[in-house]
């Protein structure tokens, strides 16, 4: 996730951008985050995410036979936007807690949890408590020095993500 704006006070989400108050479809949803996120880089001062971790965050991983492991402490107050997910793996919150926008409703998450994440998911969040969030990716290559997140497990764009998924790239 890219942290977008460091905040201090009891927030929710809902302070920062207009949350639906109906279940979006995919293609409204994809159009109402784009949006969202423009608005609000538009709005903060924002940290590049293709630079690196955002400042405060820390970022520890590993790469196993088949599985990349992420493990990103965002900081308490931040409001995030993550990349768009290229495969479906499984997450689990370590600690923290966070409101997330899941097109549908938002969702207030507790650790200890764990979920899945699916393939063309784009999260909104509002961190209430420091946060380590893990994530599992699938993946073909046992190099971390040859793991090139974008394009392998994120991408930028909705448009990348359905190019992809029409190739097969998508799982």
């Amino acid at each position: 996730m890219n942290q977008l704006a460091e905040v201090k006070g009891a927030f929710e989400l809902g302070d920062f951008i207009d949350i639906p108050d109906t279940k979006l479809s995919e293609a409204e949803y994809r159009t109402w985050i784009c949006e969202a996120e423009k608005t609000i880089c538009s709005n903060f001062d924002t940290v590049d995410r293709h630079t690196g971790i955002s400042s405060g965050y820390t970022l520890e991983h590993a790469i196993t036979p088949g599985i990349y492991t992420r493990a990103l402490t965002m900081p308490k107050d931040t409001l995030n936007f993550s990349k768009i997910h290229i495969e479906t793996h499984p997450f689990a919150l370590l600690k923290g807690k966070i409101s997330v926008f899941d097109g549908e409703k938002v969702v207030l998450l507790e650790a200890p949890y764990k979920g899945v994440t699916m393939a063309g998911t784009k999260r909104v969040a509002y961190v209430h408590e420091e946060v380590v969030w893990i994530t599992f990716h699938p993946v073909s290559t046992d190099e971390l020095e040859k793991l090139d997140e974008n394009g392998v497990i994120t991408c930028d764009t909705f448009e990348e993500f359905d190019q992809l998924r029409l190739s097969g790239g998508v799982l």
